[in-house]
């Protein structure tokens, strides 16, 4: 920008005002209309619950949530003009409805899901009104949120695999349904209890039990290929959860895992489900509702060329769809 970073520091914390050449430059830079910066919103950085691989960085933490944030704005403003699918989406508290397990089999029955594998959990998801939302998300697998006017949302981080993709939505689904709007006693893990959830959904228990018998590698990459979970949420499952397998039979097996290179990059593609309801939005406004995407891009308070990377180029690094 040309400025010194104590002057930029002063002008974020209102010490300084920021003239109009040096707004400009700073909406150019950062491929957004002057506008967008202009909006009279209070801006409050979306939260919810996060699945991750570790602990990130504030900093890191933040740039994610404002990516959410904005796609949040978006979702929020397109929707003022149509009807999405009520929100088909009990609540459950554990405490008194019982373990993060029966709570994954009564929506599988609940959602009327036919006994074995859930053919694409995504459009599962979105028949119930949830919205599904893939991005780069760098480091961080997934956050589920309640938008302003009480959407639910699930955001992926879209580089993943097919079957982690699989098994993030059901995570961030648990939380949606166990831990939203109650109290959380602190001595409860939520994040282990939406892993539970999301194992129980994928693969039921009681179905998957015959299958766990004289478990190999070779038998863990069929059931992959059957369920569509990774090799290692099946494992996990086995011994971990239904006590299937002894201790050295799992310790055996996860070397032999970490021998042939498979805790990095497991046997079986999966492929990665589409998520389809932001673009039907987008495809109403465009078609049904006669916007150009000018309009819409003017609307959404941001250029068209970010609206084309943000929702129709397949190669961007941030996008709604893939």
């Amino acid at each position: 920008m040309g400025i010194k970073q104590g002057t930029l520091s002063k002008i974020e914390n209102e010490f300084l005002s920021i003239d109009d050449d040096l707004v400009e430059r700073f909406a150019t830079i950062l491929n957004y209309p002057v506008n967008f910066f202009y909006q009279k919103k209070d801006v409050h950085l979306i939260s919810g619950h996060y699945r991750k691989k570790i602990t990130l960085p504030q900093k890191e933490v933040r740039k994610q949530q404002s990516k959410m944030t904005i796609l949040e704005w978006h979702l929020e403003k397109m929707v003022s003009s149509i009807e999405l699918p009520e929100p088909n989406l009990p609540k459950w508290n554990c405490n008194f409805d019982g373990s993060p397990e029966i709570c994954a089999n009564y929506i599988r029955e609940f959602w009327k899901v036919p006994r074995g594998r859930i053919e694409n959990l995504t459009k599962l998801i979105e028949d119930n009104g949830i919205v599904v939302i893939p991005l780069d998300l760098g480091k961080l697998d997934g956050l589920s949120v309640f938008t302003q006017s009480g959407i639910p949302v699930i955001f992926v981080n879209k580089s993943m695999s097919g079957d982690r993709h699989r098994f993030n939505l059901a995570h961030e689904l648990g939380h949606l349904i166990m831990h939203f709007a109650q109290k959380i006693d602190e001595s409860r893990d939520v994040e282990d209890e939406a892993h539970l959830f999301a194992s129980e959904l994928l693969i039921p228990s009681r179905e998957i039990k015959p299958h766990l018998v004289k478990i190999t590698i070779e038998k863990l990459a069929e059931l992959k290929r059957y369920w569509k979970v990774s090799m290692q949420a099946i494992l996990f499952k086995s011994y971990k959860q239904l006590s299937l397998i002894t201790q050295n039979q799992y310790h055996y097996l996860w070397k032999q895992m970490s021998y042939l290179g498979y805790r990095k990059k497991e046997p079986v593609f999966i492929p990665v489900e589409k998520a389809k309801l932001v673009r039907e939005i987008i495809d109403l406004h465009l078609n049904d509702l006669e916007y150009s995407k000018s309009e819409l891009s003017t609307l959404l308070n941001i250029t068209e060329r970010e609206f084309d990377k943000l929702y129709f180029d397949e190669n961007s690094n941030l996008r709604v769809l893939v």
